[in-house]
């Protein structure tokens, strides 16, 4: 377990802010944004207090009050519905990995970041193959993310009401963690994803990730 802590914020008058990590951070420096984020607010004069929610990238995350005097973060258990666990291991690196996709692809300025309770609609083998087509609409509705996945399966009628179904992208998160990354392409964004590679579609014409990108090693795997 690591822990590091904002040294910015006693000087206002407000709580010190402390961010663990349950294993050593994978991307160095990746604790610096929302230590930076924290200690900018608070210097603008915002105040927090323990049990409110602060929104990073599409993930949730609760303020909770520690037996030191700061102020630590909980994020969600991913794998246990309503579970908070102290810590921003997970919370920091889906956010790190949302904006490195963006980024190799020359997005990172139409950056659309779900909140993970939002909903997508599933074809109900899409967990069980191992292609997938994703595809973003425009949402329809405020419980919306405009997401769809999907399958390859020509004799799987995506038309039918019975073949879809609709849930939370916090659980396919869960199920499908690979895919947790591309949620923050905007509206108009295709995606192939398949053993072989990954394929990317924006407003129907083919987009090649930046070259030496985090993209361009995942869509094409030597």
């Amino acid at each position: 377990m690591k822990t590091f802590v904002t040294t910015g914020c006693a000087q206002f008058g407000h709580a010190e802010f402390t961010l663990t990590f349950r294993k050593d951070p994978p991307v160095p420096g990746l604790e610096n944004t929302l230590l930076g984020y924290f200690e900018a607010s608070v210097s603008a004069g915002k105040r927090f207090k323990a049990g409110e929610t602060v929104q990073l990238g599409w993930a949730t995350l609760r303020l909770t009050q520690r037996t030191d005097g700061t102020l630590g973060v909980l994020e969600p258990d991913l794998a246990h519905e309503l579970k908070w666990v102290e810590g921003v291991d997970q919370s920091l690196v889906e956010t790190w990995r949302q904006k490195e996709v963006l980024s190799s692809l020359g997005l990172l300025e139409c950056a659309d970041f779900p909140r993970q309770a939002l909903h997508a609609v599933v074809c109900t083998q899409a967990f069980d193959t191992p292609s997938k087509m994703l595809g973003r609409t425009d949402a329809h509705g405020q419980t919306d993310s405009g997401w769809f996945v999907g399958c390859f399966d020509d004799d799987h009628d995506h038309q039918r009401e019975d073949a879809l179904t609709v849930m939370p992208l916090v659980e396919i998160a869960t199920r499908a963690p690979l895919l947790t990354q591309f949620f923050a392409l905007p509206a108009g964004t295709d995606l192939v994803i398949a053993p072989g590679g990954i394929q990317v579609f924006i407003d129907g014409e083919a987009r090649e990730p930046r070259s030496g990108s985090y993209l361009e090693a995942l869509a094409h795997p030597r």
